[in-house]
């Protein structure tokens, strides 16, 4: 017979993770040990230049650019082009406080555990139990306009994403069954 077991919890926050290819995001969980603080990773708020100064430690070789979609559409419907600051002239900012590592990345399955705390009482809890997802077709549901692979049953919908958009502290047990 097979018997539930946990992991050791795990402390971090949850997110709603979402790529490029997923055709849709997942209800997620960020383990703390792997979010660090930005300290290499810039945007110009003058021109929009990236650097990756773990890539160009001294300064962008290549200046790329990650324009707002507002100004992307202004360029557009003027026929303009965005000009580069003078090399010396750019006012370089974190593109985030804090980077994410794939590795404590958690998707979160049937039967794992979950504690969601309160973001302005971090010692009150708002739910916990275990996941159990009810699962949809692609391009079937979503959440605040953003398509959803799955829901919590037992859980309103809108107030489930909230948690996760919203990046709520939490504490996961990965499940894991083992034979008695």
């Amino acid at each position: 017979m097979l018997k539930k077991r946990h992991g050791n919890p795990l402390i971090g926050v949850l997110h709603f993770f979402s790529e490029t290819g997923s055709e849709g995001g997942y209800w997620a969980f960020q383990d703390n040990q792997f979010i660090t603080e930005n300290t290499t990773i810039f945007c110009c708020s003058k021109c929009f230049a990236y650097w990756d100064k773990s890539a160009d430690s001294d300064s962008p070789l290549t200046v790329t650019h990650a324009y707002p979609l507002e100004i992307v559409i202004e360029m557009e419907e003027k026929g303009t082009t965005y000009e580069d600051c003078p090399p010396d002239e750019h006012i370089w900012e974190p593109v985030s406080p804090d980077i994410w590592s794939y590795e404590g990345l958690h998707v979160l399955e049937n039967d794992d555990t979950l504690i969601i705390y309160d973001k302005q009482n971090p010692d009150d809890i708002v739910w916990q139990g275990d996941i159990s997802l009810r699962e949809y077709d692609l391009f079937t549901e979503h959440a605040f306009g953003m398509w959803i692979h799955a829901d919590q049953r037992g859980v309103d919908r809108e107030t489930w994403a909230m948690w996760f958009f919203e990046e709520y502290p939490a504490k996961l047990m990965k499940a894991r069954f083992e034979n008695d």
